[in-house]
Order: structure tokens, then sequence, then C-alpha cells
């Protein structure tokens, strides 16, 4: 057999790269910037590491002049052929490598992972002997990261039997659509390189905007790296930068740069930045002057230009856009709201629907709204503070700060004041350029002052403007007299127990007058501040922008509908905002901080279930059959059998360990399960002996498992809130039940007396899987349009101890009576029909 191959001609390989410059979608991708080169140098680079025989860059006449250098540069071959024929581009270059197997690859995809091409090469070889293949690829990869190995001959010969478009556009379909004729094999990709939720091609803008990201990562990670990249990255770099937090969850920061703001939005939103590595969006109208030398600043901290952005065109690639704006342009922000979830810091607008979160770190005029978060200790505070400070001891040195703008120019009427009421006075100006230091006695005048917070306690005295510098002087331990730049900025300064001036009356005698009294000068606590906040150093602001950037927007699962309106906010929590639909009225769940998903495992049925109600799910199970056997009353009573002889046949969606199944058995109905814990399954098919499914509905095939086309009734108990997209289970249930048929479900209430009487606290102990929270008036409206009929509605979970105290004198008996006519119960049940 030896001597036999030694005859044989040595099989020639070729790599193939495709490229083209007329994209439409991103054009001219190819020759982007990406770590000090192109796109295109990426990828072959990346493919000049898969061991081959020669190597070529297939493209278009037109892109040929454009890319022929780089090509050459990068040590491979070139061919020019059809545009819009790329598997005839195929055939030529193939013809004119003389290759009898090809790894096909396209130059949008910088970041292949040539170790697994290197290993589907050799897998194609290694089946050479014994099952040759037409066409090999492997599963699995991230989209961009995989490549194709076929044989030569193979396509040629497709290329011949085939008119299909399609195929023509795509190469590889010329073989693998036409499986009766050519031996394709899809191999699920070894473990090191399944990563098929990841994405790493180039095909948007955002796409672009993600490999930037990643050069970054990596670069961090490896400082032996440095620009022009030299070597392509390998698969553990590449995986490794995908899974990071920045890349994964891309943030667009948009601060105020607006003259007359101040740039303290600009500030922090630099800073945030440099530390989340976020993108931040710089308004092409700004008119701070300080704007530039702010970025500039930033740049040397490690903010990359390519962070930088002008326009919100590609805003929808973003995962979440924080806005620190004073005030939003109605708008601006409607727009950047329609193209992605927008989180608000200290936002000055009246009208605040468009946030998905909304967090107030300086305490704003309207305590009133709702807002997610009031937290002041994510105001930086300072390490360096003054210390046994008396109060009451007449006040030196000050210091007169009023941000990088001062708009209405009071820095130094303020300073010649307090210099005539005996202080010695430090006035900062960042634009000091030309101003007389020396012109009176007593003032020094300052520059923009760097890292000022860690500077305040040198003074005894703080005068600026209502906003950080004022928390943080406080923080410092420093008197603080607030001037009114604004009449907004008076407001909360009076607002927030602060002593302050007038922008007309910054005289001697006022300052004196407050100078007289330096006890009342100090606060001794931040207003606003939340001890279960973010800060106090249990995270900082950067951290906390990290975990908003992981939040999750959702529409409303029964309407589904993304018209880039926002619907009515209904509550704010911490962790979760609740909208209602203004298409159906359902109150559901618009966006959550929540990310680990429930897991319905034997835990919760026993462990967590009886930390809550102090026995486990099975020994509670006597209790909840009771209950399905009343329900079981109140199904029989609409279904009305009149003494049929078939049996009604029911199934229970979410039937967990089984009890109402139980109950159903015991009334003569045939039963059936369905449940997503495969424990709960497990305990209703071998202890209780009933037929149930392991799955999710409306998904999985019921029909198919139990051979039953129409049930007589499906019922949820505490289930229909879990559903995000309930579209579909109403749709679900309609075409499962039959005509008259009877669909019942139990929910908490959106209306009880908790929610009434207590509402935010409804609001923030709603389960973080709670995605609909109904009300028993509106339900009628909603199952209508799936073909359901309202029968009977049970009020539930009846809690007079909940009422407020003013009513209480009512007694117990009386209070349940009104719960149950007003439907004021906390749960309830719903018992409908379908009558189409």
């Amino acid at each position: 057999m030896r001597f036999m191959n030694f005859f044989d001609k040595k099989k020639r390989s070729a790599v193939i790269v495709q490229c083209r410059l007329s994209s439409t979608r991103l054009p001219r991708k190819a020759l982007l910037p990406l770590g000090g080169k192109t796109v295109l140098e990426w990828t072959l680079a990346a493919m000049k590491k898969v061991n081959a025989d020669r190597y070529y860059l297939a493209t278009d006449v037109e892109s040929g002049p454009e890319l022929e250098a780089i090509t050459k540069k990068c040590g491979y071959e070139f061919f020019a052929g059809s545009k819009e024929d790329v598997l005839d581009r195929f055939v030529k270059t193939i013809t004119l490598a003389e290759a009898d197997v090809v790894v096909r690859a396209t130059a949008d995809n910088p970041f292949l992972f040539y170790e697994a091409a290197q290993a589907l090469l050799d897998e194609y070889k290694d089946r050479e002997s014994s099952s040759p293949v037409d066409y090999i690829t492997w599963t699995g990869l991230p989209h961009g990261s995989g490549v194709e190995v076929f044989n030569a001959h193979s396509l040629l010969k497709a290329a011949t039997e085939t008119t299909d478009a399609y195929d023509h556009e795509h190469v590889g379909p010329a073989l693998y659509k036409h499986t009766d004729k050519y031996k394709c094999v899809f191999l699920h990709a070894p473990k090191e390189f399944f990563y098929p939720a990841l994405r790493t091609t180039i095909d948007v803008y955002g796409d672009y905007r993600r490999a930037r990201a990643v050069v970054q990562s990596v670069l961090t990670d490896n400082p032996d790296v440095r620009l022009p990249v030299k070597e392509p990255f390998n698969t553990k770099q590449i995986v490794a930068a995908l899974e990071k937090d920045f890349v994964k969850y891309p943030t667009l920061l948009v601060p105020s740069v607006q003259k007359g703001h101040g740039t303290g939005h600009l500030r922090r939103c630099l800073e945030l930045a440099v530390k989340t590595k976020a993108d931040i969006y710089i308004d092409p109208a700004a008119d701070l002057g300080p704007a530039g030398s702010l970025i500039e600043a930033a740049k040397e901290q490690g903010l990359c230009d390519f962070q930088i952005v002008n326009d919100i065109t590609h805003a929808d690639f973003y995962n979440l856009a924080v806005t620190d704006l004073f005030v939003s342009d109605k708008n601006f922000i409607t727009e950047l709201a329609s193209k992605c979830p927008v989180a608000a810091i200290d936002e000055g607008a009246a009208e605040t629907n468009y946030a998905d979160y909304l967090l107030d770190i300086i305490p704003g005029i309207d305590t009133e709204r709702k807002v997610n978060l009031t937290d002041a200790s994510f105001i930086p505070m300072s390490e360096n503070r003054r210390q046994d400070v008396d109060c009451a001891a007449p006040l030196k040195t000050a210091l007169v700060v009023l941000g990088g703008e001062d708009p209405a120019s009071l820095t130094l009427p303020a300073a010649k004041a307090l210099a005539s009421c005996g202080l010695s006075v430090t006035a900062v100006l960042p634009q000091s350029a030309g101003v007389n230091s020396e012109a009176d006695a007593g003032i020094t005048v300052s520059g923009a002052i760097e890292n000022l917070k860690e500077k305040l306690y040198q003074y005894d005295l703080i005068v600026t403007h209502y906003g950080f510098t004022a928390f943080e002087a406080v923080s410092a331990g420093c008197a603080v007299i607030l001037l009114g730049t604004s009449p907004l900025h008076e407001k909360l300064a009076d607002m927030y127990g602060f002593a302050w001036l007038g922008a007309n009356n910054v005289t001697a005698a006022a300052f004196k007058n407050l100078l007289e009294k330096p006890e009342s000068l100090y606060k001794k606590q931040l207003a606003g501040a939340d001890s279960e906040g973010g800060g106090n150093g249990k995270r900082s602001l950067a951290q906390f922008v990290t975990i908003l950037s992981k939040g999750k927007q959702i529409p409303c699962p029964v309407c589904g509908k993304k018209d880039g309106k926002k619907d009515a906010v209904v509550a704010r929590t911490a962790a979760r905002t609740f909208r209602r639909c203004s298409c159906c009225g359902m109150i559901y769940m618009s966006w959550t901080l929540t990310e680990k998903p429930t897991e319905y495992n034997r835990a919760y049925f026993y462990e967590d279930y009886q930390k809550q109600y102090g026995k486990t799910y099975e020994e509670d199970f006597a209790s909840i059959k009771a209950q399905g056997v009343r329900r079981m009353s109140v199904i029989d009573s609409i279904y009305n059998r009149r003494h049929s002889s078939i049996t009604p046949t029911i199934l229970d969606v979410g039937c967990a360990l089984g009890p109402f199944m139980d109950a159903a058995n015991d009334s003569g109905w045939q039963v059936f399960g369905i449940d997503v814990s495969p424990d709960a399954v497990s305990h209703v098919t071998h202890k209780l002996h009933y037929p149930a499914l392991c799955g999710s509905f409306p998904e999985t095939d019921v029909t198919g498992q139990f051979g039953i086309d129409r049930y007589d009734a499906i019922t949820m108990w505490y289930v229909i809130e879990h559903f995000q997209n309930l579209d579909d289970v109403l749709k679900g249930v309609s075409s499962l039940l039959k005509k008259g048929g009877i669909f019942a479900f139990s929910t908490p209430s959106a209306a009880g007396v908790s929610a009434k009487y207590n509402t935010q606290k409804f609001y923030e102990q709603s389960p973080a899987d709670h995605y609909t929270l109904w009300e028993p008036a509106r339900a009628q409206a909603i199952l209508r349009k799936y073909g359901f009929e309202v029968k009977k509605i049970v009020s539930t979970g009846l809690h007079p101890e909940r009422f407020p105290d003013k009513m209480r004198k009512y007694g117990n008996g009386a209070l349940n009576f009104m719960s149950r006519t007003f439907k004021l119960g906390d749960t309830f049940e719903i018992y409908c029909r379908k009558e189409v």
C-alpha cells in the first residue's frame, strides 16, 4: 500500500479568500482600519496560519486595483474576476491555483479561528482515504470565525450543473444544496471552538465597532502586543475579548456639551468612558468652550479616538445609552430612545417617560417623580477630609469655583466680596489667561485645579453652585455657600438646606451676614444619600453603569409592539421599570436588570419553597390540591358536561408536582401536564402516574406527544405571568382548545389591596420573572382578542391586614367582603370559555 501511495500525485491545497468593496450595508469594509492595519490584512494573516500550498485573494475587477498591493504585501497571489458571479470567480481561481482541495474564507472576518480552520483541513484529509467528502465545515463556531473546506474538482463540476443565482453568489451552496450528488458534512465543532452565540463578522457598523473593542480588549490584556498588531489573535484571545462586559454590552454615554450647562456633565461622562470603555457622543454642534481640552485630557488617560462618536445614526447597536444632559431635548431624546434603551442620570426635564431607567445622583427639584434609584453617594467623595473642625470658628480661607464655564460671571465678584470680608481667597478661572492676579489684595487667581475634590479640604469655605463640587465639599468637611447661577440652582440650594446667595446679591454685605454664623454653613450629611445605594464604597458609578448596561428591554408580552414609542411608566424600582401598554392596556415589565432566570429545579420545590412557606411543596401538596378541588368545581359548573359518556380532557400547563392534576383526575377528567422542570415532571409521571411532558409551552408539541388534537380545558395556575411572549401562549391555548372549552388561570393582581394602597412596595416585591401584571377589569378585553369570553372572576389572596389603618376599623369580615365584591384580592382566578 505504501508503494502505491509513493506514486500518488500529491494533493495541492489552496487557501482562497474572497473579497469585494461594494458591500451595501458597510461599504469598503475590507479596507476599514483595525488595530493599525486593514480588516483585509487581519483575515489574510489569520488564513496564512493554515498550512496550504498556495494562498489567493479572489476579488472582482472593480475592487482589484485597490486590493492588489495589500494582497501581495501579505504574501498572497491575486485574481480579479466577476463581481456578481462569485462561484465563477472561485472556479477560475481554482483553475489558476491548480488546486485539489480548497479552504474558503471571506475577507470581512478578521477574527477567524485559524486553529479551527487547520483542524478542519486536517479532518478533510483524514477522511480522504476512508470516507472522502466533497464539502465539510464546523457548526457552532462564532458567526464570522469559521471556514469551509471542499474538493476543488467537485466544485468545478457543481459549477457546470447549477444556474441557481444563490449558488453562484455564495459558492458553498453549489455543493451542500445538492446532497443527492455531493457528500457534505457539517461537523459539531470541538469544545474549544464551540461558541455559537458569539459574533465576529463585520457586516454592519455595530460589527465594526465590536471588532475595534475586541482589539482594545486584547491590547489591554496583553501589554506586549503593540500597534500595529502583527500577529492575528488566537481563539482564546478572541473569545476572552468577546466575553468582556464592554464588548458584550456596548454602551453609549451622552453628556451635555451645551454652553451654560457647565462642564460637570462632560467631565463625568469622560471619566466613565475611560473607566468602562464605553463610547461617548459629542454633539457636532457643541458650544461648550472647554470641551476640546477636556476630551484631550481624557485621551491622555486612555480614551481612544474611536470611542468618540458624532452622530446617533447607529445607536441601535448599543445595549444602553446613558444620558447626562442636564435637561434633554425632546426631539433628540425621542430619536435616541427609539433606537436603544436609555438610562438617564440627573435628568432635569419634566417628561421622563422616554427613560428605561432613571438615576438621580444629585438630588433634583421634583422629589415626587418616579425614579428607579436616588443615591447621592455615587458622587465621588473626597478622600482627604478636614479633621476636628470647630464649626463656630471664623473662616479664614475660601475657594471660589463655579465650574468650567461660570456662565453668570460670578467668580471674580464673589472673590472680591469675600476678600473685603478679610478672607484669603482663591478664585478658579479655567480661562485665566490675561487676568491680573495682583489686581485685588487677598485674591489668588488659579486655572483649573486638577483632581479638585482632593484639594477642597485645604480651604475653610467653598463657594460654588449646586452640583458635584457642593457635595464633594460637604464630604471634605468644608463650609459651603452656593451661588444662584440660575433660578433652578437657587431652588435646589434652598430645597437641600445649603446657605446661598442669589446672582444679584453677591456682595460683601451679603457674605458678611452669612459669615457671622459659620456653623450654619456646614452640612452634616449628603442630601438624598441612600444607605442602600451604590456608593459608600460598595460600588462606583462606573461599576453601576456596567451593571445597567446588562439590563434588558422587554416589549409588551401581549402586543409585542416595537414602534419606538414608549408606553406610559406605571412604576419604577431599583431593578425594574413597569409600563402600561397603550394598545392592550396590560401592565408589563418593560426593563429589568435581572439576568439569571429562575431555575425550576428540585431546590425550587423543596428548599426554596420551605424557606418561603415553612414546608416543602410536596408537604404542602394536600392544601394545594384542596385549592384544585375548588377550582375544578368552578370549571365543571361552566363546562357543563350534560352527563356525556366521553371523559373530558384537561391540560395543566406548569403542572409542578401535580396537585391540580390529582384534583382534576378525582373529578373525572383525563389529565395531562407539562412543565419546564424535569424534577416536577419526574414526580408526576413516576409517583402520580399521570402523563406529563418536560418542555416549554407552546413550543413543545403536546398534540404529537399526547395524541390529542383538542382539549376540553387548559389551566395555568400562577404560570401565565412568567411568559415573555404571551401572544404566542394565548394563541397556543386557543388552538388547542375545543370550541366551548375552558381556559382557567390564576395570577397576582395589579389592582388588589397591596397594589392599590402600597403601590411602590407591591412593584418592588413583584418577582423578577413576572413579566405581566393582570388586572381583573382589563382581562376581558385582552382575552376576547383570542376568542375567549370571561365567565367568572374569583378574587383570592384576601388580606384585610393590608388595608390602610383608617379602614381597619370596619373589621376583617367587612374588608374581606369588600375585597371579593370589588376584586381587591392580591391574586385572582379567571375562568373563560372559548367562543370561536
